[in-house]
């Protein structure tokens, strides 16, 4: 559904929200099976911690990165957090590599439900003959580099911003410039697609694109309303086309 008095733009670029708009996921970094798990697998590696102290130390440094960061909107970096607890905690050196390891174990075990919705990759297979696409996700880019490659999303891309590579999420506008710059695209020729009105919206706009909300209910946030609301990815081409006339 347009919004009424909507401005009609020549599109350019398309931007998307990875999860909960383009992937269905659901995780739980909560359930202590999640560190009874890991915990012992650390152990293989000679990191010595118990589960509870691990999710204490887990959500300890996750709070403290946020808390040390001068970013209005911070973002945490779990390869720094999981980095820090092996080396706390373990008797020797740790690669790059197996911090990735384990911080790519820990997100498996907290995975609930994952896949993209309906229509995602027939979509996108049909915007990028047309468009340049662009990811802007608040995401770690330690989960979501590889997630992109398991669900075959990152051949429809040309631009990737992710929160964890840069301290700071939506949001913040700079997320959405640098995005632009990259995809080499104007504001007026950008459309944005997310399902947070707070952080998608908010950010989309203030940075002058174009937002469509997906299934999400629809309201005004900070003086901000989406141009168009869509329920499934069926809606999409037309939504573009109507805010192309």
């Amino acid at each position: 559904m347009l919004a009424m008095g909507a401005q009609n733009v020549m599109i350019r670029g398309i931007f998307f929200d990875l999860y909960c708009t383009l992937i269905d996921i659901r995780t739980d970094e909560g359930d202590m099976r999640v560190y009874d798990a890991l915990a012992q697998y650390l152990a293989y590696h000679s990191v010595v911690i118990q589960p509870h102290e691990l999710r204490a130390a887990f959500f300890g440094l996750v709070q403290r990165q946020l808390d040390q960061s001068k970013e209005k909107h911070p973002e945490a970096d779990m390869f720094q957090v999981f980095g820090e607890i092996m080396e706390k905690h373990g008797k020797g050196i740790y690669s790059d590599q197996s911090v990735l390891d384990t911080t790519v174990l820990f997100r498996s075990l907290t995975m609930r439900r994952f896949g993209l919705f309906p229509g995602v990759a027939e979509t996108l297979g049909e915007l990028k003959k047309r468009y340049r696409l662009g990811l802007i996700s608040d995401a770690q880019w330690t989960f979501t580099e590889p997630e992109l490659r398991m669900l075959d999303l990152d051949r429809f891309f040309t631009t990737l911003l992710l929160s964890s590579r840069f301290g700071y999420k939506k949001p913040d506008k700079r997320l959405f410039d640098e995005a632009m710059r990259r995809l080499g695209v104007a504001p007026g020729e950008s459309v944005y697609i997310g399902d947070s009105l707070s952080k998608d919206m908010v950010g989309a706009k203030s940075a002058g694109m174009k937002f469509i909300l997906f299934q999400s209910e629809r309201r005004e946030v900070n003086g901000f309303s989406p141009d168009a609301t869509m329920g499934d990815y069926s809606e999409l081409p037309g939504i573009l086309k109507q805010l192309e006339k």
